[in-house]
């Protein structure tokens, strides 16, 4: 972030606000896009998992520099198909698709849908619609993640069991409104080693080999969650070990390769931008409580992941002092860090930036405690732009009405 739009945003917008650099994202979807082509044969297709970042800007600038998107909700699909994202580019997921959700996919005729149950490959058969799919496997394997964010266990909700692939072959073949592509699978996210996705890949090309007559794979859908570093001393994920593992495990095959990034495209470009209200001593310990909240950014909260939080301002000296930093909402749980050393000379007024914020930041953010949803801005060839307005809780609580429904 350059220090002076940071300065020119504090005038105009108030905290706590997050703020996006767009020449990060074009950079990184650049660096990725360049070098996975120039290490694997397949043609690749990158679709940005929204659900890191649905502002309407950043799906925009995905989008205009050659990107689709994967959403996982009916909502998501509207806001894609709203910034102008064609349906042509975007791939639909998720567990839980409404017979709505999937009228509306299969009228715009998007380009995947990717079916995670038999009940949901029925029910898209029953609308005797186009509709074009993948089969989105369960693998069974461990990602060696997080336990919130694991999603290709058995013991998981996500995609199809292996052993019921024959009876979703047979409702397709069936069926001849459902286009089968091929097949989609995700395994989690924040993803450090390759192994998983190497142990992956060769249950894919396992299955290459065992297609029943009449289908063949166009297309797999590898889905994402590579590592990214929130602290300078971890190490960024190995984009190389991972082109290797697709060569080795998937050389035959000659289709359309999808991989869907999100946190990897969009956290490192973001910030949010808070102000220290107190510091707060006392015997035990030095608390810095700032105007940010769990509900702005709820991550530390859910999975106890610390960001890297820094002085948005330069600071004198090079004496620390080891501190809580914590935020206003009602809940032992919202704090953004515990124990680390900020500069001693900190003070009232002052701000701090929680980096890294760039990934399921806003996303996630709520109005809880009655607190507005905050302004997101970005910047762009080194201007600022407002890309959302803080959302009131006077606006929110127009919507609440005492009408009787009978």
């Amino acid at each position: 972030m350059e220090s002076f739009q940071l300065t020119q945003v504090i005038k105009h917008i108030e905290t706590p606000v997050y703020i996006y650099r767009a020449d990060t994202i074009v950079e990184n979807l650049t660096f990725l896009t360049t070098t996975l082509s120039s290490w694997i044969k397949q043609k690749l297709l990158i679709r940005f998992a929204a659900k890191a970042n649905t502002n309407r800007s950043i799906l925009q600038l995905i989008a205009k520099h050659g990107a689709g998107v994967e959403v996982v909700s009916g909502g998501e699909l509207w806001r894609a198909l709203q910034a102008g994202i064609p349906a042509q580019d975007i791939v639909f997921s998720g567990v839980g698709k409404t017979e709505k959700d999937l009228d509306f996919a299969t009228t715009e005729q998007i380009d995947q849908i990717s079916v995670e149950s038999i009940e949901e490959l029925t029910l898209l058969a029953s609308l005797s619609k186009n509709a074009n799919l993948c089969l989105r496997i369960c693998p069974n394997v461990m990602a060696l993640t997080h336990d919130k964010i694991t999603t290709g266990r058995s013991s998981d909700k996500f995609g199809i069991a292996l052993e019921q692939l024959p009876e979703a072959f047979s409702i397709i073949k069936d069926n001849p409104h459902l286009n089968f592509l091929g097949f989609a699978v995700h395994i989690g996210s924040q993803i450090q080693s390759v192994q998983p996705y190497q142990q992956t890949f060769k249950i894919l090309a396992d299955l290459l080999k065992k297609l029943p007559d009449g289908l063949t794979v166009k297309r797999l859908d590898l889905g994402g969650g590579f590592f990214v570093p929130y602290h300078p001393h971890e190490k960024p994920f190995d984009w190389q070990a991972y082109a290797q593992a697709i060569q080795e495990e998937l050389a035959d095959f000659h289709g359309e390769l999808v991989i869907e990034p999100g946190r990897f495209l969009v956290a490192q470009a973001g910030i949010l931008l808070t102000k220290i209200l107190y510091i707060k001593k006392t015997t035990e310990k030095t608390f810095i409580i700032v105007d940010a909240g769990m509900n702005d950014m709820m991550r530390t909260s859910l999975y106890g992941v610390q960001h890297q939080i820094v002085a948005a301002h330069p600071t004198q000296g090079h004496k620390t002092q080891r501190v809580d930093v914590v935020g206003p909402v009602c809940e032992s749980s919202d704090y953004f860090a515990k124990d680390i050393e900020l500069p001693f000379d900190l003070k009232q007024g002052d701000y701090l930036a929680i980096t890294c914020a760039g990934a399921y930041g806003s996303s996630l953010s709520s109005t809880y405690n009655s607190r507005p949803l905050i302004a997101e801005v970005l910047i762009d060839n080194k201007k600022p732009y407002l890309i959302r307005e803080s959302i009131p809780v006077d606006h929110l609580s127009t919507f609440e009405i005492y009408k009787a429904l009978i």
